[in-house]
């Protein structure tokens, strides 16, 4: 098994994609240096690729990564400085800066890292626009991206036939429109007054700029917005986060980054071959494809054919939804018979646990997946959450019915259900919970065990702390679902496709027999289909919703990247001190 299992990764050999001139420069002072060994020349490499991996996510391609000691520890050991970092000082690939924030150890915290002091960038000076590949010494390294996705484990095969269908840019057409619409996109992006909408007792976490890296803080939205008057700038919501800022220079940045972040990834699929790879954390399958921006994914052929996309409406809550309806159709027997990894059967076996603890609060009878009339007389909440999420937008419920200003505000609030890592008392989720007592109490018996860590000083056990991660939980019974049984079935069906996590994207003409099989998976697992998907879908689509994949996303590499370093966000502002 274990031959096996190295012949399947030998398939490809790691490499970073990265800008030319920061290639030329490492090769010529690090890389071709025979007074390192190879171990040494590949963890160069890797630390080179995950700084740029997180400029830019992060969103300016000039930023200070914060990436703390705890992180670099997890991934390089304890003398990661010496080891790694201080040789790309040393030779100017990389540039620090020293913010000084510093943690006091906390004994009732285990793992608090605060806000991160020293970071890391690119040295702005090798940031051009032409890109190329770069190769590790040989594939006993991780690439930046495994590590970042897939943690020590590495990257796992998909198992599903890739047919090596012919996936095209055009790469002169893309790039213009990108030059040309790049301000459109941002001020897309920009949502200046949907902070004046929030409560001001509500905690958000912000994001400021202090000397070229931006800073997480937690706060009031009153104190925000406080803050944000004191320092001349405004309170406002970019995308997927909330930001103080002088909007004007804010945005002018952030067309920058954004152009150049696109053209990368247009140079990706226009240079380097597709490789499909899966994440052992989260069970998901990923490639330049996945990782593509929504934006520009029309500009994306699969065999000389423009795609069309289908994509699953609020696709974690749907999933959610659908488990409950099937735990109390069929049982915890017949729901752990659906799926065969062995992560997403741990999580389900905790999951049933907890359904049967609140067994006597569950409805007796489920709704039917075809019938949008089935159990609009049961008053229960967990009923009324499911027939919300099944036979409505439930944003739009949730907008209406919390009576919340802005549908925006009702995405917010289910990330913050999906990635909210502590009990602290939230506004918005005290909303939903009046709402949904029953479902938002099974949610929060789920994700205790890492608080109950935290409040007893116990060393945390990384599988318990995992197997409570609600999230990565819904992430790999979605990932069954669409890598496992619709791309396997598209695949042998010889559907020209790749999968978007929660959506699937097929050449145009095949969009039918895509929405069939998907619909038929669904249907043998028990669970309701909901989907978005037009001739037209590029033209018609809100461009809120095209974004809310890569949002989601961020998060959860975020949350992954986090795992073993965490910190919590009750103690953050009072460990850190300002030298």
């Amino acid at each position: 098994m274990l031959k096996k299992k190295r012949s399947k990764r030998s398939k490809y050999r790691n490499k970073e994609y990265l800008p030319s001139k920061l290639i030329i420069e490492f090769n010529k002072v690090l890389f071709t240096n025979s007074n390192y060994e190879y171990r040494s020349k590949n963890n160069f490499l890797k630390c080179l690729g995950i700084i740029f991996h997180y400029q830019m996510e992060e969103g300016n391609t000039n930023d200070f990564v914060p990436l703390g000691s705890g992180y670099w520890k997890k991934v390089f050991g304890g003398n990661y400085h010496e080891n790694v970092i201080q040789h790309l000082l040393n030779h100017s690939l990389i540039e620090s800066c020293d913010y000084g924030y510093r943690t006091f150890p906390n004994l009732n915290i285990q793992g608090a890292t605060g806000l991160v002091g020293i970071r890391y960038r690119i040295n702005p000076m090798f940031m051009d626009v032409q890109f190329q590949e770069i190769y590790y010494i040989n594939n006993a390294s991780k690439s930046a991206s495994e590590t970042i996705l897939a943690g020590n484990a590495g990257f796992i095969d998909t198992g599903i036939k890739n047919l090596n269908f012919n996936v095209t840019i055009d790469k002169k057409k893309a790039n213009e429109w990108v030059e040309n619409y790049a301000e459109n996109i941002c001020n897309g992006f920009l949502h200046k007054d949907f902070c004046k909408s929030l409560p001001d007792s509500l905690i958000i976490e912000y994001h400021e700029c202090i000397e070229g890296s931006y800073n997480a803080k937690y706060k009031s939205v009153k104190v925000a917005k406080f803050n944000a008057e004191y320092k001349s700038c405004e309170l406002f919501y970019f995308k997927d986060k909330f930001y103080i800022a002088d909007i004007k220079e804010f945005i002018k940045k952030r067309i920058q980054t954004l152009k150049y972040n696109y053209k990368y990834h247009i140079s990706r699929i226009s240079n380097i071959p597709i490789e499909e790879k899966r994440s052992p954390v989260t069970l998901r399958s990923y490639s330049d494809l996945t990782s593509f921006p929504s934006k520009i994914l029309p500009f994306i052929n699969i065999n000389y054919k423009s795609v069309v996309q289908l994509d699953l409406r609020t696709s974690q809550f749907l999933i959610f939804a659908n488990l409950i309806n099937v735990f109390i159709n069929k049982g915890e027997e017949h729901l752990l018979l659906l799926f065969r990894h062995t992560k997403t059967i741990n999580y389900l076996k905790r999951f049933t646990k907890i359904l049967k603890e609140h067994q006597k609060q569950l409805p007796s009878i489920a709704v039917d997946i075809n019938n949008s009339n089935s159990g609009q007389y049961n008053y229960d909440d967990t009923t009324k959450f499911i027939r919300d999420v099944f036979f409505n937008d439930f944003y739009d419920v949730l907008q209406t019915e919390l009576e919340l200003p802005q549908r925006l505000l009702a995405k917010q609030l289910l990330f913050r259900l999906l990635f909210k890592k502590t009990n602290r008392p939230d506004a918005l989720l005290n909303k939903l919970t009046k709402r949904y007592p029953i479902v938002m109490n099974i949610i929060a018996n789920f994700k205790d065990v890492k608080n109950e860590v935290v409040k007893k000083n116990v060393k945390k056990d990384k599988n318990e702390n995992q197997e409570s991660n609600f999230s990565l939980f819904l992430q790999c019974v979605e990932s069954e679902l669409f890598i496992d049984n619709i791309l396997d079935r598209l695949r042998s069906a010889q559907v020209p496709c790749f999968t978007r996590h929660d959506s699937i994207v097929v050449a145009i003409g095949y969009e039918k027999k895509a929405e069939e099989i998907a619909r038929d998976v669904f249907k043998n697992f028990g669970f309701r289909y909901n989907h978005k998907s037009e001739v037209l879908f590029w033209n018609i689509i809100d461009p809120d919703e095209l974004e809310e994949g890569d949002a989601i996303q961020w998060l959860i590499d975020e949350n992954i990247r986090n795992e073993d370093c965490e910190y919590y966000e009750e103690d953050a502002e009072e460990q850190v001190v300002n030298y």
